[in-house]
């Protein structure tokens, strides 16, 4: 199955089918990931800030820059695949990303790189892995440390250098109008548009409709509006 990418979700709860991101990542700090142009963030963690400093003793340590580090390689081991839960404010889309079937929230929370924080009142699913590792004191649990929460809030002109950090080289810039959502994978323009040969109409399908993997693309499109403008019309067929 070819992976896809849903640019600029909506902030409610997507349709099941599409929420799949998937493709190789880079770390852009400790818990947000670059897929191919696409900023996420990864599910219900906060790590520290590139730029953070955090204790141990009388020693401080670039806690922000090894939550980064570390989070790189683990994005060494392969492709990520990332369920979509939503938006944050920032317009990043939050996902739950696993790679090699292990998820990388958990992976950053074990190695002490990350907090564990609520997605919902009362969701908060890696607070009792948290509560272990602050045990063993794992990376910033052996010192103090401000949660990055405190941080960012005490330093705004970092936070506002991290919402326009550049993109990586190579990655391609948004060509589409605020609030178009946008799908794209690793080789283009994933919306499928095909001429039926029933009755010649022009139909064009999402990733993750019912017949969308077995469809031949004969045009291609980024978003709905520039399918329409091209006279195809959604599959009725989900």
């Amino acid at each position: 199955m070819r992976a896809f990418l849903a640019l600029l979700l909506a902030t409610i709860p997507l349709p099941a089918a599409a929420q799949i991101i998937s493709g190789n990542a880079t770390a852009l700090d400790g818990d947000t990931i670059n897929m191919t142009g696409q900023r996420i963030r990864l599910f219900a963690i906060d790590a520290p800030e590139l730029g953070q400093k955090c204790a141990r003793g009388e020693t401080n340590w670039d806690c922000g820059a090894e939550a980064k580090r570390h989070l790189g390689l683990l994005l060494q081991e392969g492709e990520v695949k990332c369920r979509v839960r939503g938006q944050n404010a920032q317009g990043f889309a939050i996902g739950e990303c696993m790679i090699s079937e292990r998820d990388l929230s958990e992976a950053m929370v074990a190695a002490g790189f990350a907090v564990a924080i609520e997605n919902s009142p009362g969701d908060a699913p890696y607070l009792e892995l948290e509560q272990g590792v602050k045990t063993t004191k794992a990376g910033i649990w052996g010192g103090t440390f401000d949660s990055p929460s405190d941080w960012r809030k005490a330093h705004p002109q970092a936070r506002i250098a991290a919402s326009v950090r550049p993109k990586a080289q190579g990655a391609p810039r948004s060509a589409w109008p605020s609030g178009a959502q946008v799908y794209r994978n690793a080789f283009g323009c994933a919306i499928k548009g095909n001429v039926s040969q029933r009755n010649g109409e022009y139909i064009y399908y999402l990733p993750g409709m019912n017949y969308y993997d077995g469809t031949r693309p004969e045009r291609l499109f980024c978003t709905e509006a520039e399918a329409q403008a091209a006279g195809f019309r959604r599959s009725r067929g989900g």
